[in-house]
């Protein structure tokens, strides 16, 4: 096809013209080269139609950005619990798998997640899935900012994992440049007296020590019955079963507690190894991560005594929660 114009005014004048140019670049993705030299055109002529086609509504650029954030749902959370933000992910396809919902929440919850994070600060790092999937995605967001991270829970096995303590205050202290500080201990002991010994070590006690100076505290919560704890084997049955009829619903760097978040640790005969209750909710701002539909009554738990700042969650679980 060729193009023969009798001037650059018939080119401009030339509506056919204008709108088989719009087509060959913007449908069939020709070069404005391609394009001049099929219609015997210059560039310029060729940059000139496409900016008179647009101009002219021609051609209707739109720009559709997917949904990341249900706003409805989290100006919710924040008005009935008083939360300072509430961050909650949304997707288009929403995943089977709970692994796959974690992975979603993680990777897009941490451009939010990010800014609350300031240069210098003492960030409280605990442990879980959710919680990892979310380092890492800070990890590909994150700029060195010298912070010290400090690990607030001892961990629930000896072999290497992505959900353990001391990997995910190593992914974000790598990411965020600083000092780290792990706790080497397990995250359960059934011997409290051993415990204690544990936490009076010079060792722990420099890790501990940090505890009352968090500026920040990121940890995710456990369901009783499948939490890592759990899962670990760090907890018997007849143990959650002790659990379940004191009330707990969930623990929080290895505290349990009740739906009206009441702490019920003494029904476990032994203790946690980390930061203790009164450390944690004196800490200035707590991000609490949690996804599944499991997490609504621990999460919820914590609501009820104010102890989240920020909740980063999903659609449905939020709903859950709401409803609660």
């Amino acid at each position: 096809m060729t193009y023969q114009p009798d001037s650059e005014s018939d080119v401009s004048d030339n509506l056919d013209l204008l709108v088989q140019v719009a087509e060959k670049y913007y449908m069939d993705q020709l070069t404005q080269a391609q394009i001049a030299e099929m219609y015997n055109i210059s560039r310029s002529t060729v940059s000139r139609l496409l900016s008179r086609a647009r101009d002219e509504g021609i051609v209707r650029i739109q720009i559709v950005r997917p949904r990341t954030r249900h706003a409805a749902l989290e100006n919710r959370l924040c008005k009935q619990f008083g939360l300072t933000e509430a961050i909650v992910i949304t997707a288009q396809q929403w995943p089977n798998q709970a692994d796959e919902l974690r992975r979603l929440v993680g990777s897009q919850a941490a451009q939010f997640v990010d800014p609350l994070i300031k240069p210098g600060m003492v960030v409280g790092v605990g442990r879980g899935r959710t919680l990892a999937e979310l380092a890492y995605g800070l990890s590909k967001v994150a700029s060195m900012r010298k912070i010290t991270l400090v690990q607030l829970l001892g961990d629930i096995d000896v072999q290497h994992s992505l959900t353990r303590g001391a990997e995910i205050t190593r992914v974000l202290c790598e990411a965020y440049g600083g000092t780290a500080y792990f706790l080497n201990a397990p995250a359960l002991a059934r011997d409290r007296q051993l415990a204690h010994l544990l936490m009076q070590s010079s060792n722990l006690q420099q890790v501990s020590e940090w505890y009352n100076r968090l500026d920040l505290a990121m940890v995710g919560v456990g369901a009783l019955r499948n939490s890592p704890l759990v899962l670990a084997g760090l907890l018997t049955e007849p143990e959650i079963q002790v659990l379940a009829e004191a009330g707990a619903v969930g623990d929080i760097c290895g505290h349990f507690y009740t739906i009206d978040g009441t702490l019920v640790d003494n029904a476990y005969p032994g203790i946690s190894i980390g930061i203790s209750w009164e450390q944690l909710r004196a800490c200035p701002r707590r991000v609490i991560i949690a996804t599944g539909p499991e997490k609504a009554a621990p999460i919820l738990g914590l609501l009820r005594i104010n102890m989240i700042d920020v909740l980063v969650t999903d659609e449905r679980t939020a709903e859950h929660v709401l409803l609660g």
